[in-house]
């Protein structure tokens, strides 16, 4: 009934602007003037998809710097609009401006209204310094989400927004700087200084330092304050009184608390005062904002603070925030919080659908994997009652119709402090005339400042709209207070207990005190005795309470704060306030003024940061509330707080690609992996694929009980048996006609390199030591020269006998063949003796992830490049001589003629010798090609063994049948 009413009434109220903007309209075209200035404005409203709905003229007033339609541009409701000064140029060839704003009057225009009557002004002011202002003002309300995730400004797409100007919250900031989206404003503030004298940090609340500025840089200019204060019910509290129960005034209503009320009204009361209102009333007696703004965490924050508990705690070593109140000692501190929602002394708070599906999940919860609850803006108590008892709510709304909802001071030594700045964006055109737009809207002289805020704004000593006219000297309300002269009755209380006194208002030049009369007989002798040594009966007004100098100052409605002594004061009421139940906006605004005084942000003594506005968003003190209120202890308390501190950790804990200083530790391989594992200290990788910053690494060795280790393991087993099996073979049919042809010294040779060649392949696995270094690299050589020699020599020999028709003068050649190799293998032993001499064991290598993450792998040295370069060169050269030879031989009869094999396993021990010095001179780190690699050199040396020998095996098994036996008898030749 109540949100219809408000609706009607709205509409009203809409109907009744409009008919005075056309009014409004006449005057103006009836009163235009010809002054330079420029007054007529056309705004034209866009709907969610920016069509065309209204385009309204509007007049500017350089009286009131407010346009004259200024209150019914607040009932527009339009997701876009643009302003523009009415000028006979084409619109098109002006540059608009585009400034992103979120809600915060449910859309309606109450703060657009604001931006756009600060447009003129900037004009003007570029004019005078012949700038360029020819501009249009596009207002974008974008909503508290899109405004820091909405993608924006990407030259790759034109249809991607890119705003100029973006209204940010005080946890956002940080986000869109962190993505080099935003500018630092840092110049602009020392500009600001040069221009006015004053630096515009000192203007700025001493505790919204920590939103705004982060590591030397001025993230955005301050333009809204949020902070909550504390409300009650005075009628629920004098109704539980009449029961019995203990409830005092909160501060300051109520003398009780003491003038340290910090100290005194805490949260701890205000839980017990929940819980007498919960058994008087029936109703739970505390409740949070009826908003989506996360008015749960705020309320955990604060307590944290007045308890003296860290929310946050930073490792600096790290340069990492982690979760500040794990602490046994601290979870002790908080216990109590648990009675105000295991026994519901609290108005339910969090989204009824959400909840519900939660209770009935039967899956555990997981830090990954827990509902994010968002708080419900429904939630009203039994019979439409707003505020049963206590209230935290903010300052942004005041309702004078309730007379019985009274304003009271925090409780504990802390409130939360938020807000809303503007930054400018990286790739704006004009950042200059910009911060000059922001300069006016936060300038003293222009009404701006305070028609955004309510009750306070982001500087010290400047009030919002409501109260800004209720803030003068204590002097002067002083003099006001005791404008009527005469004897008036006050109180005090003494050891609590209340007395009456009478003070008398004189005049004392210009102006008012009291006189002290001692000898009143209304006075109580208490009275006398505590102003005795009152040196002079007459006080008079001023800006402080002095004894000596005999002045009395102002202390709060009805009250005045009165010197005892040099070192005492008391508070002396006047007894209006017992008859007065309202309560003042004054009184109000000082209390948002006390409150303020206290308020601290979330990240509190940190400067901000990009990850503080998960916090909101992840809702991690909603969960554990929602286990309090829901799950009737079927976790502890110290669990549940842990489970939270994780959830945050996680939270806090930033993505890697946003920061610069990276912490992190490698694990030790993993040989069934063959992987390290890196350990980010300090940040996560949120997406590996598209990461430059990987969780594992690649081991830079084939571990033996890795797959890939396995199979190589396998491969060279098999091969050194099949090797093995044609040894013995060979040996024991070496006088076989077939094994006596094929050449026995050769078969064997070839068969022994291959054993060679592939028994190096195993000191290739495992973990890199030097005596494997060095062993693997001399057994390689001797089973890659042997291979090619071994065929080089037969098929040289065979050839020569071919084409010369004499066995003699190639018994000659044969001799001086093996003396040529001879001297070849010989001449690589010397330098395999000189390289081993050349290498230093087992070196570290750096391997380099991105520029901020390296790691070191253990790898062979390579020794004197010169010498391996030598050393493959010539097996290169004796492979070149063995293709030669082969080409020579290619006549010789099929019988006798391994040509054809010698050419085709030559070229095949060109890639086999090429793939060795790869391993040898390019880092590969275990990867699938050195894998690869390894395992062609075993499959490469078994089809050379195979292609000699098994033919002669089967052969020699009658599974194939040789050449024909007279081309034997002609040609005889021994080997």
């Amino acid at each position: 009934m109540k949100n219809i009413l408000y609706i009607t009434l709205s509409y009203i109220t809409y109907i009744l602007s409009l008919i005075k903007f056309e009014i409004i309209k006449c005057e103006n075209e009836l009163n235009n003037n010809n002054d330079d200035l420029p007054i007529n404005f056309s705004l034209t409203l866009y709907d969610e998809n920016f069509n065309y709905v209204e385009t309204y003229p509007l007049t500017f007033n350089y009286t009131t710097y407010l346009f004259n339609e200024y209150e019914t541009i607040k009932l527009f409701n339009s997701k876009t609009c643009i302003l523009c000064k009415d000028e006979n140029d084409n619109t098109e060839d002006r540059n608009t401006i585009l400034f992103w704003t979120p809600p915060y009057t449910n859309g309606y225009y109450d703060m657009t209204a604001v931006f756009l009557s600060a447009f003129p002004v900037w004009l003007e002011k570029l004019k005078k310094q012949n700038k360029n202002n020819s501009f249009c003002l596009r207002i974008d309300d974008v909503g508290w989400v899109e405004n820091v995730n909405g993608e924006i400004c990407n030259p790759n797409n034109s249809t991607i927004p890119c705003p100029d100007l973006i209204m940010l919250g005080t946890t956002q900031f940080a986000y869109r700087y962190n993505n080099g989206e935003t500018l630092n404003l840092g110049k602009y503030f020392r500009k600001f200084f040069i221009k006015n004298g004053n630096p515009l940090e000192s203007l700025i609340n001493k505790y919204s330092f920590y939103d705004y500025h982060n590591d030397n840089d001025w993230l955005a200019v301050p333009i809204i304050v949020d902070f909550r204060n504390f409300r009650f019910n005075i009628t629920t509290f004098d109704y539980c009184r009449e029961y019995g129960y203990k409830l005092y005034y909160p501060p300051p209503l109520s003398d009780y608390w003491g003038p340290d009320y910090h100290k005194t009204w805490t949260w701890e009361t205000v839980i017990e005062y929940a819980k007498m209102i919960k058994e008087c009333t029936g109703l739970p007696g505390f409740r949070f904002d009826r908003s989506d703004t996360y008015e749960d965490l705020k309320f955990f924050i604060m307590l944290c603070q007045s308890l003296g508990i860290p929310f946050i705690n930073e490792d600096l070593n790290l340069n990492l925030k982690t979760c500040g109140f794990r602490n046994k000692e601290y979870i002790n501190k908080l216990l109590f919080i648990k009675e105000l929602f295991e026994n519901h002394y609290i108005l339910e708070w969090l989204d009824d659908e959400a909840v519900n599906e939660w209770l009935k999940k039967e899956t555990i919860d997981t830090i990954d994997d827990y509902p994010k609850f968002r708080m419900t803006e429904s939630k009203v108590f039994e019979k439409d009652i707003e505020i049963n008892g206590l209230f935290l709510t903010n300052p942004f709304e005041y309702d004078e119709n309730y007379s019985d909802i009274k304003y009271a001071y925090m409780p504990g030594s802390s409130t939360f402090l938020g807000g809303a700045g503007i930054v400018i964006t990286y790739d704006s055109k004009f950042p200059d005339e910009l911060f000059e737009y922001i300069e006016v809207l936060i300038d003293e002289n222009y009404p701006y400042f305070t028609e955004i805020n309510t009750a306070a704004t982001p500087f010290e000593n400047t009030h919002g709209k409501k109260c800004s006219k209720d803030f003068e000297s204590k002097k002067d309300k002083c003099n006001s207070f005791l404008e009527s002269n005469g004897s008036y009755p006050y109180y005090y209380i003494f050891n609590n207990i209340t007395y009456i006194i009478y003070l008398t208002h004189i005049s004392v030049n210009d102006n008012k005190g009291v006189l002290i009369n001692l000898d009143n007989p209304l006075n109580s002798g208490l009275f006398n005795n505590i102003f005795y040594n009152n040196n002079n009966n007459i006080m008079v007004c001023d800006e402080y309470a002095d004894y000596q100098m005999n002045t009395i100052t102002y202390n709060n409605e009805y009250e005045i704060l009165f010197p005892l002594n040099n070192n005492e004061t008391i508070i002396l009421k006047s007894m209006k306030d017992i008859s007065d139940k309202k309560q003042s906006f004054y009184k109000i605004c000082s209390i948002y003024d006390e409150t303020l005084k206290i308020a601290k942000p979330y990240q509190f003594p940190y400067s901000t940061f990009a990850e503080i506005n998960n916090l909101e968003n992840d809702a991690p003190i909603s969960y554990l509330f929602a286990n309090l209120y829901y799950k009737n202890n079927t976790n502890s308390f110290e669990s549940l707080i842990n489970f939270c501190c994780d959830i945050i950790d996680k939270i806090l804990l930033p993505e890697c690609e946003k920061i610069n200083k990276i912490s992190y530790t490698i694990s030790e391989c993993n040989e069934k992996s063959q992987k390290k594992t890196i350990t980010y200290l300090n940040c996560r990788v949120m997406d590996e694929k598209s990461s430059s910053f990987k969780k594992n690494v690649t081991c830079s060795y084939i571990p033996y009980i890795n797959f890939k280790g396995l199979i190589l393991i396998v491969f060279i087993i098999l091969s050194l048996i099949i090797d093995l099996i044609f040894l013995i073979l060979i040996i024991v049919s070496r006088k076989n006609r077939y094994i006596y042809i094929g050449g026995y010294p050769f078969l064997v040779s070839l068969v022994i390199s291959s054993m060679l060649l592939i028994t190096s392949m195993l000191f290739w696995l495992g973990k890199v030591k030097t005596y494997k270094c060095i062993i693997k690299f001399w057994i390689l050589i001797c089973g890659v020269t042997g291979f090619i020699c071994s065929y080089s020599i037969k098929t040289g020999i065979v050839t020569s006998i071919y084409n010369s028709n004499s066995v003699i003068i190639t018994k000659n050649r044969k001799v001086k063949s093996y003396y040529s190799y001879f001297i070849i293998i010989f001449l690589q032993l010397i330098l395999l003796i000189l390289w081993t001499f050349t290498q230093n064991g087992v070196k570290k290598r750096t391997c380099y992830l991105n520029k901020y993450v390296f790691y070191e792998n253990d790898e062979c040295s390579k020794g004197s490049q010169f010498i391996l370069i030598v050393i493959f060169g010539i097996d290169y050269l004796l492979l070149l001589i063995s293709v030669i030879i082969s080409y020579r031989g290619r006549n010789v009869p099929a019988e006798f003629n391994d040509s054809k094999k010698v050419f085709v396993t030559s070229l095949m021990t060109i890639i086999l010798v090429t793939f060795c010095y790869l391993t040898l001179v390019i880092n590969m780190d275990g990867s699938i090609p050195y894998f690869i690699i390894l395992l062609s050199v075993i499959i490469i040396s078994l089809i050379i063994v195979i292609t000699f020998v098994g033919s002669r095996i089967l052969v020699l098994f009658n599974l194939i049948e040789f050449k024909s036996e007279s081309t034997i008898r002609k040609v005889s030749v021994p080997t």
